[in-house]
């Protein structure tokens, strides 16, 4: 089988940017499994380094507040001057400054309009935060003064500490789905994703043999060899078969190995066939770019641009709810806009029952219908190229 032979001799020189291919893949596949996190994190509030300036002095009001505030806070001792004070501001020593204005205490417990002075550095995240907890503590005095005029000072601060002594804890529950929708998540991304790459490393590998081989040199030579056409494309198709169906292989068992569940469910079935009818699609098209191409140089180009385009326009980067309905509209027209659709759909079907499945083998249908069409356009020009080479 000299064919297959030379077929794989070629594949053989092409290594490297198919290696470059799957490496990225597999990299990009582990880190997002990787990052994603497994369990519940509890939110701690984090301490803002402050500096209070009291000119009120001490009093019942004002001691039962920076009490308070000292769980929000670590007190930055404040500068001698006020050109000090604003230097810890600039360079980041303190985040934030709060000065009680003489004469506060009085003015609050009788309605006053006096205020307390915050500085801080615009838009800070930390200011937003402290005001806040800042006005939480006054906002909740001004409800007890209002509503228990009899309340003297040492009950205010005591009422006001027993109130805002009660935590909620916050939990941010990253993982509240079971783990066969969590897998699901996974396996529906790892392959959109995949559906780039196989693009990308078919057209660069298969189109560049069937180059390789549609020379016109090459076919007058044939022309002359032994070997009929029909023995010449018989193993140029089992060559590309087992190189496609390979690579797929390659692919599957990565995101096998790579998920945490590790589960094998009729979804994750079904989605592989997905991905072996996509790839035939996807060879089909790089029969007919390797055989009607010109040059080395155009082919590496659409490899590129095309499996970055499709790949951007189909939802296999950005999911589909997110594109406008006229990028929708476009990418409609493309194998891979099916893909990813048919991908969604067997991942988020709830039961195996016809209603659930049918849309998915509805855009399974749709590829082959794309598969048929583009190696109908390839056997014209494989048929004119031969009429050529006579």
């Amino acid at each position: 089988m000299p064919v297959y032979k030379t077929y794989f001799k070629i594949l053989r020189k092409l290594r490297t940017p198919l290696l470059i291919y799957t490496f990225m893949f597999i990299g990009l596949a582990y880190a997002m499994t990787a990052n994603s996190s497994m369990g519940s994190e509890e939110y701690h509030t984090e301490k803002i380094n402050t500096i209070i300036i009291n000119e009120d002095g001490q009093n019942t009001l004002v001691d039962g507040f920076l009490n308070y505030l000292d769980q929000y806070v670590t007190v930055v001792e404040p500068g001698k001057n006020e050109d000090s004070i604003k230097d810890a501001l600039f360079f980041g020593e303190a985040k934030y400054i709060l000065t009680i204005p003489k004469g506060f205490s009085d003015s609050f417990l009788n309605n006053g309009s006096l205020k307390l002075s915050k500085e801080a550095l615009p838009d800070s995240a930390e200011a937003m935060s402290l005001n806040t907890v800042i006005d939480n503590y006054f906002n909740l005095a001004r409800v007890y003064l209002s509503n228990v005029p009899e309340i003297n000072y040492d009950k205010l601060n005591s009422y006001i500490e027993a109130n805002l002594s009660i935590e909620a804890k916050t939990v941010f529950d990253v993982e509240k789905k079971d783990s066969v929708t969590n897998a699901n998540e996974f396996n529906e991304e790892y392959f959109n994703f995949m559906g780039y790459v196989i693009i990308a490393a078919f057209i660069t590998g298969i189109s560049m043999i069937m180059f390789s081989f549609n020379g016109l040199d090459i076919r007058r030579r044939h022309n002359a060899s032994p070997i009929s056409y029909r023995r010449m494309n018989l193993q140029l198709i089992l060559a590309n078969l087992i190189f496609v169906f390979g690579y797929l292989l390659l692919f599957i068992l990565s995101g096998l190995i790579l998920s945490k569940s590790r589960s094998i469910t009729i979804n994750l079935v079904l989605t592989w066939v997905n991905a072996a009818v996509f790839a035939l699609t996807v060879l089909s098209v790089s029969y007919l770019i390797g055989i009607a191409v010109n040059s080395r140089k155009a082919i590496g180009a659409l490899s590129t641009g095309l499996s970055l385009g499709v790949a951007f326009l189909s939802g296999m980067f950005v999911p589909q709810e997110y594109l406008g309905d006229k990028v929708l509209r476009a990418a409609s027209f493309t194998p891979a806009y099916w893909y990813v659709k048919a991908n969604h759909s067997l991942m988020s079907i709830p039961s195996f029952q016809w209603s659930e499945v049918s849309e998915a083998f509805r855009c399974m249908a749709i590829e082959i219908g794309f598969t048929i069409a583009f190696i109908s356009l390839a056997l014209v020009v494989s048929k004119r190229k031969r009429q050529q080479s006579v």
